[in-house]
């Protein structure tokens, strides 16, 4: 079943602004390359919690595991600049990778894909 996302699907419960939203999704591209796709999921989509850290899933577009670590710690220190210190918590599932963590499904499932 293929991945969608609504047009409006920034409109969902989301806490965080537009504008967090285009800086994470900005970052995610840029350190991890221009066909990666990242999902908010936890407690960032639930209206009713409050506080909580931003969990992201990202599917990046290599999957050479080296990249993914020096692409990861430089997502972070954009994130660590651009929204301040917030608590990110990153789960990244690399391409072509076999194993299907619950996480995995459950950040798809409940998240919203920022992009």
């Amino acid at each position: 079943m293929a991945e969608q996302s609504l047009p409006h699907e920034h409109e969902k419960v989301m806490r965080l602004s537009p504008q967090q939203c285009s800086i994470i999704s900005t970052a995610v591209a840029e350190n991890f390359g221009a066909g990666a796709n990242v999902w908010l999921f936890g407690s960032r989509v639930d209206d009713a919690a409050r506080g909580g850290d931003i969990d992201l899933y990202i599917e990046p577009a290599t999957e050479n595991a080296e990249e993914i670590v020096e692409s990861k710690l430089r997502f972070l220190v954009t994130m660590y600049k651009k929204l301040g210190e917030q608590k990110i918590d990153v789960v990244i599932r690399r391409q072509g990778c076999k194993e299907n963590l619950p996480i995995y499904t459950i950040a798809k499932q409940t998240g919203i894909k920022l992009s």
